[in-house]
């Protein structure tokens, strides 16, 4: 496909995605909660097929989803906030939004954020966590709260039935309505939101700061504290480089006062093609990741989170491959960290290592400055533009995972085969910037703070 394709492709998203925001906000459908209006491009989830949908694109496995997605807001039913006294208490004026999983906590039960690279050991600040794996520490510190299941594999159906026929009800049984909030993602915004309201609107907050990705539960909570405080300020970090097509982060007037990014080319994207303006957008250089002096991403292939559509994947990789087998071909394949026991991804990793085996026996010209890339082109991909890899990419879908230079001007783009495409940079460290500083926490993003 060619690149003027898929530049009048995406512009025909965007704009699609925006009239359907609009509409649904006529209706009083508040889009910045509802997962149908979270439009990913890089996962499965309500807001994705909704994409397809407006697009008029197939929706594979479509049904199958939504079943799943609904049955799964009967594990919801025993989420609980976990602190260590009766009541919490504290003089901390921040309060910090992230997630948590075992290997963020220490003996002792002080954590560590990888997205801030900022710990619980400054009492000034109070972290409420998501956990990822419903992992408590036995101690747990007098600045931290904790959002978790008590049982990590119980599940209630009974909990299921009257949360869907409250919805319904709630919805005065209008199909239109009801479709926008009968999601796990909403159940869930709806319980982690009242969970955290009813502690912090007991303390003496400021500012609240979150590991900010525009999802749902994030803007719900949000809203919700505004409505309890209005004055408290409400900062969004986001800890990742870009990605192609950002739908996600269009703006929906969501109540947070500062999105923080860690790219001055992300700033003007965001305001020049997703609706925010210039004043709630700022810029600093990334507080989770630093500049290193080695490669840290080269001379790999990138194995993609989502593996369902990956029918010709082989196959381009080995014509690439192919094209190639007079250079050293040296590389290592990576799977995403949240895949690293799927056995369809182990598979995966397997028959490209054979590929690797096959076209490797050739000596030349080394590719250890390259890495190749399958599936949506994510935030890592920038990262090692950043570092100076040359990307090669293989896209399931060319009108969401490809980078357009007409968005990300700071791209140099070139189609290389079929579905095939090669990434530069025009300058280094100006679509996302890190440095090596320490306490880039309290030197960068304290500043924000009300105080």
């Amino acid at each position: 496909m060619s690149l003027e394709k898929i530049k009048r492709n995406q512009a025909l998203i965007l704009r699609n995605c925006k009239k359907f925001l609009n509409e649904e906000r006529k209706k009083n459908i508040d889009t910045s909660t509802s997962p149908l209006c979270f439009f990913t491009v890089w996962a499965n989830t309500p807001g994705y097929f909704k994409v397809l949908d407006i697009q008029e694109l197939e929706k594979k496995n479509h049904l199958l989803f939504s079943l799943k997605n609904i049955m799964s807001i009967s594990k919801n039913f025993d989420l609980k906030l976990f602190f260590e006294n009766d009541k919490i208490k504290t003089n901390a004026q921040n309060i910090i939004i992230s997630y948590a999983s075992k290997k963020n906590f220490d003996k002792r039960g002080n954590f560590s954020d990888n997205y801030f690279n900022f710990n619980s050991n400054n009492k000034n600040f109070f972290w409420l966590l998501i956990s990822l794996d419903n992992y408590v520490p036995f101690k747990i510190k007098e600045n931290i709260a904790i959002i978790a299941k008590k049982n990590k594999k119980s599940f209630s159906f009974v909990y299921l039935f009257k949360y869907l026929m409250q919805t319904l009800i709630s919805s005065k049984f209008n199909p239109d309505i009801f479709r926008h909030y009968c999601w796990q993602e909403f159940n869930y915004s709806k319980i982690v939101s009242d969970l955290a309201v009813n502690f912090i609107k007991d303390l003496n907050i400021k500012n609240l700061i979150l590991n900010y990705e525009g999802i749902p539960f994030q803007n719900y909570l949000i809203n919700k504290i505004k409505k309890v405080d209005n004055q408290i300020k409400t900062i969004g970090y986001l800890h990742c480089a870009p990605w192609p097509l950002q739908l996600d982060l269009i703006y929906k007037n969501q109540l947070l006062d500062n999105l923080i990014v860690s790219g001055d080319e992300q700033k003007k994207v965001l305001k020049k093609y997703f609706g925010w303006s210039q004043k709630n957008v700022s810029f600093i250089p990334s507080l989770r990741f630093k500049k290193k002096k080695i490669k840290e991403f080269s001379g790999f292939i990138f194995v993609p989170y989502n593996l369902d559509n990956n029918h010709d994947y082989l196959e381009r990789l080995e014509v690439y491959l192919a094209e190639n087998q007079k250079s050293s071909l040296n590389f290592k394949v990576r799977i995403h960290p949240l895949n690293l026991k799927s056995q369809k991804h182990l598979d995966f990793k397997k028959k490209c290592e054979m590929l690797l085996t096959k076209y490797s026996f050739k000596k030349g010209r080394s590719l250890s400055n390259q890495s190749l890339f399958f599936g949506s082109a994510t935030g890592v991909c920038v990262q090692a533009l950043e570092e100076g890899t040359i990307i090669t990419h293989f896209p399931n879908d060319e009108y969401f995972d490809v980078f357009s230079a007409s968005i990300w001007s700071n791209l140099v783009i070139k189609e290389i085969g079929k579905k095939t495409y090669m990434y530069k940079l025009k300058k280094k460290n100006y679509t996302f910037s890190t440095n090596s500083k320490k306490n880039k926490f309290l030197k960068y993003l304290k500043p924000f703070l009300k105080k």
